[in-house]
């Protein structure tokens, strides 16, 4: 079998972008089709998402292709993967093994864009380090540099031919030493517009004008007041300001996340956002 596998469309709302799949078809390759399993038709999802040839670990891996099976039976098992103090809009695709993704900001599925903003997060605020998936993966192969050794000069080396990109130690790396961050910039379609995140952690929200009311929401007081106050605005039909309110909370204060959960998930039903609310039960879980 030659079959290649899609990138995991069952949990992403979106096919992969181009420079992504270029990356998992090298791992799908080295990491799979290369071994001994695949002479016996199984698949092993783990060792595509730690392929050799990749400086990084894939959040995902991608389900088995028809007419292939699991090594074992629990792989069949896919959950989304949600990082520690993130929120449900950030997607990760890399994780550098430090507690820090690199994934895409996606504040509104529903618009079913192609590409969008790639960011670093979980053990970290947020920030924008790319404007596309390409721009992402030159910031990953530029981290793996940094770290040196001929095994990662190797990987990235053939990973930028790949993909036709320059990455340098010095790439994406701030006056500070930190990570040079890219504006956000999510291009709001007509009669939408993104309010930041009045936390000043967050990536904010995206929704239509008439989803959002003229009051500032709640999030810095007793939990009682930001509950009441994004309960008010859901039942005046203002889901965008109740998310806006909400998420601020949880960046204040991760431990309400119980509290907050039953009016988040309402804001996104009524936003129509059904893989954020899926993403937001996963938090819900693992913080239990």
């Amino acid at each position: 079998m030659t079959t290649r596998p899609k990138w995991t469309d069952d949990l992403f709302p979106f096919p992969t972008p181009p420079a992504l799949a270029k990356v998992i078809d090298i791992a799908w390759e080295e990491g799979f089709l290369e071994t001994d399993l695949f002479e016996e038709g199984l698949y092993d999802p783990f060792r595509v998402q730690t392929s050799f040839a990749l400086p990084f670990d894939l959040c995902e891996a991608p389900p088995a292709p028809s007419g292939w099976e699991y090594r074992d039976d629990e792989e069949r098992f896919r959950r989304h993967h949600v990082p520690f103090m993130s929120v449900p809009e950030l997607l990760p695709f890399a994780d550098l093994g430090n507690g820090t993704c690199i994934g895409w900001v996606v504040p509104a599925p529903e618009l079913e864009r192609t590409d969008h903003p790639v960011a670093s997060f979980g053990h970290k605020e947020p920030g924008v380090i790319g404007r596309n998936t390409l721009d992402g993966l030159t910031f990953l192969l530029s981290v793996a540099l940094r770290s040196g050794g001929e095994r990662r000069v190797a990987q990235v080396e053939r990973l930028s031919a790949e993909l036709g990109v320059r990455p340098a130690p010095e790439y994406g790396v701030g006056p500070d030493g930190g990570d040079t961050e890219v504006p956000l910039e999510l291009a709001p379609p007509d009669g939408w517009r993104h309010e930041p995140d009045p936390s000043g952690v967050g990536i904010g929200v995206l929704a239509p004008h008439d989803a959002f009311g003229d009051e500032h929401p709640s999030f810095a007081g007793e939990t009682d007041a930001v509950l009441a106050d994004a309960n008010r605005m859901l039942d005046a039909g203002h889901p965008a300001s109740a998310l806006l309110g909400l998420t601020a909370a949880y960046h204040e204060d991760g431990r309400r996340l119980p509290d907050l959960h039953p009016l988040w998930a309402r804001a996104y039903d009524d936003l129509g956002r059904p893989l954020l609310r899926e993403r937001l039960d996963v938090m819900l879980d693992d913080h239990r």
